[in-house]
């Protein structure tokens, strides 16, 4: 290893220390009822993103694929070009993003202000992804592309540190409720959980394409991402979000949580998730409402707070 790929590997690993340990929530569905969320928006760029795209960064620089000079590059609807801006900005790589025209523009200001370069295609993260090739196809060398959907070392992250956390921090769990993206958090939770008697259920995006939720994919109407793992998944265990309810939803958590504001992720995981009759059931949060500044504003106008419940709203575990 040259003395270059060792200084930027040491600097990603210090970055590690950083990312993860993310709080456990109790989060208040009724006064009667509540449901434990793991709170992913509390990483350093804010969503379970960081995770993966540290270690498919990480893995890379060991393996010599980045060094100092090389240009990063991802197709991506936000977060995870987000997390991967903030690494290549801590260790002083070059990071370009390829992102639906769809991206928020709150998005595109946190991936500028981390010092991406921005290109944008017409349709979905598909057609960001052909964008993307077409530019590798011209000049072969020119990126190392991180390639999200094909790497293992995106479910990997939640392998080996997001699912061993949930555990750790409630260990009477009996379902874990995540979104489905990227295949990544969904695959690694699923190979995580198998026989340790935890249920995986996994919400995938609305069946209505013009109601869909960023971030979140539907097997119907986009293809299937190389690393998830349908079989161990089990797509029995797969719903879609009902893109009606994600407003009231997102409005009632707020009412009976002291002003916290779920994301339009969570929200949609949530919407699945309360139908469940488990006791002890942990939704985990891809981020927080603070990153959508258009719909944080939709749900603290609409209502008024209610008296807090007799519990903490924060669980630290």
């Amino acid at each position: 290893m040259s003395l270059t790929t060792q200084s930027l590997s040491n600097k990603v690993q210090k970055l590690a220390t950083q990312v993860g340990n993310t709080p456990i929530r109790k989060l208040w569905l009724t006064p009667q009822r509540f449901i434990y969320m793991k709170e992913e928006g509390k990483n350093p760029a804010g969503s379970i993103k960081d995770r993966p795209a540290l270690n498919m960064l990480l893995h890379a620089i060991l393996n010599g694929e980045v060094t100092q000079g090389t240009v990063i590059a991802e197709s991506t609807s936000g977060n995870t070009g987000i997390g991967l801006a903030w690494v290549c900005h801590e260790l002083g790589l070059e990071y370009h993003n390829y992102s639906p025209s769809s991206l928020s523009g709150q998005k595109r200001d946190i991936l500028a202000d981390f010092g991406a370069h921005l290109f944008f295609s017409e349709g979905g993260t598909d057609d960001a992804t052909k964008m993307l090739k077409a530019k590798i196809e011209e000049d072969p060398n020119f990126y190392f592309w991180v390639s999200q959907f094909t790497n293992d070392n995106n479910w990997r992250a939640h392998l080996d540190h997001t699912a061993p956390e949930v555990l750790r921090q409630v260990p009477h769990v009996q379902e874990v409720w995540v979104a489905f993206g990227s295949g990544g958090t969904s695959t690694g939770f699923a190979h995580a959980l198998k026989n340790t008697g935890v249920k995986l259920q996994v919400v995938q995006n609305t069946l209505l394409r013009e109601q869909r939720v960023e971030g979140m994919r539907n097997l119907a109407w986009i293809s299937k991402p190389p690393i998830a793992d349908l079989d161990a998944i089990g797509q029995d265990n797969m719903y879609n979000t009902d893109p009606e309810t994600l407003i009231d939803l997102a409005e009632r958590i707020y009412q009976y949580n002291d002003g916290f504001i779920v994301g339009p992720t969570t929200a949609a995981v949530i919407t699945q998730a309360e139908r469940s009759q488990a006791k002890d059931l942990v939704v985990v949060s891809a981020d927080n409402g603070s990153r959508y500044l258009d719909w944080a504003k939709q749900i603290s106008g609409a209502v008024e707070l209610a008296a807090p419940a007799d519990e903490p709203l924060e669980l630290l575990v």
